[in-house]
């Protein structure tokens, strides 16, 4: 039975069980990231029997309406449960969803068969990388501008150092460089919650703070990736853009390749809708994958539901 569960009442230990064990675990979905990346712990759930399935449900309410939605920064949501969910659970676990949520814009996992669900969903596309193979051979697969890149970001003699210390200037980087662009909806609070999820992921040694220089010791860009269950998301990042043409970010992506090849786990280069940003990834070699997100108004979900219950 699938019930909804206020987030009091959610039992931390089985929450991070089932996510953790999930055949599409993520770190950033247990109970204590969530109340980071809400921010106040605005999130309630829908849980399956004793925990063998459960579906976050972060909320917010705007003008008197309540809505559901995916918080910045969490590249994975959904229903979380240790086999692949299909189409029929996936149905059931959004039409349990209650009615007083008039909204629903939440992000899925490529766990989740959506193909019973209302028309309206996005497919949004990631990309990942299989880094069980020498460096050479996965050199091979970047593209010809990719490998040009690289070559003038080495010209520069850049060094890229891991500390947490950079954590805070890296965030500045951003906001002072692409979070000024228009398309950027970041406001304060989220670049806080980015922060305080980033310590907690820094505590449980599963964030590489990596900051990139040039001789003179200047902070250039920099990146954060988390070291999850089952691969390592490319998760944030900031660059000076007075100094793109160093080309920071390709040598900070090359160096950890190079780092963390032959080793049995996927680099995911996580979800841009920015043209330019995707294909960066691409350049490297990132294969894409789908990723869904449900944006609905709940008068249309409840009338597409009611045409498949029949």
């Amino acid at each position: 039975m699938i019930r909804f569960v206020c987030h009091q009442e959610i039992v931390p230990s089985l929450w991070d069980h089932a996510v953790l064990t999930a055949a599409c675990p993520t770190v950033l979905a247990t109970f204590e990231l969530l109340d980071a990346l809400t921010g106040d712990a605005q999130w309630d759930a829908l849980i399956e029997d004793d925990y063998q399935a459960v579906l976050p449900l972060p909320h917010r309410t705007k003008a008197g309406i309540s809505y559901i939605y995916t918080p910045f920064f969490l590249p994975r949501m959904g229903i979380f449960a240790a086999q692949p969910v299909d189409a029929q659970k996936t149905l059931d676990f959004f039409n349990a969803i209650p009615d007083k949520f008039r909204q629903v814009d939440l992000l899925l996992n490529p766990g989740n068969d959506v193909t019973l669900l209302p028309h309206n969903k996005v497919e949004l596309v990631s990309h990942v990388m299989y880094l069980n193979r020498p460096y050479d051979e996965m050199a091979k697969g970047f593209s010809t501008n990719t490998q040009r890149n690289i070559k003038d970001s080495e010209k520069h003699f850049l060094t890229i150092e891991n500390n947490e210390k950079f954590l805070e200037p890296i965030i500045s980087l951003f906001k002072d460089n692409r979070g000024k662009s228009r398309s950027v909806k970041y406001k304060g609070q989220d670049y806080q919650h980015l922060a305080n999820a980033a310590r907690l992921l820094i505590k449980d040694n599963r964030l590489d703070v990596l900051g990139v220089f040039n001789p003179d010791q200047r902070l250039m860009a920099g990146a954060l990736m988390v070291r999850d269950i089952d691969r390592i998301w490319f998760w944030f990042s900031g660059r000076d853009e007075k100094m793109a043409e160093n080309k920071p970010m390709f040598f900070l992506i090359n160096e950890y390749l190079k780092n963390h090849c032959d080793s049995d786990i996927l680099f995911d280069f996580n979800g841009s809708t920015n043209e330019n940003v995707a294909r960066l990834y691409k350049g490297f070699g990132g294969l894409p994958y789908p990723v869904f997100m449900l944006t609905h108004s709940r008068s249309i979900i409840i009338r597409e539901l009611k045409k498949i219950m029949r």
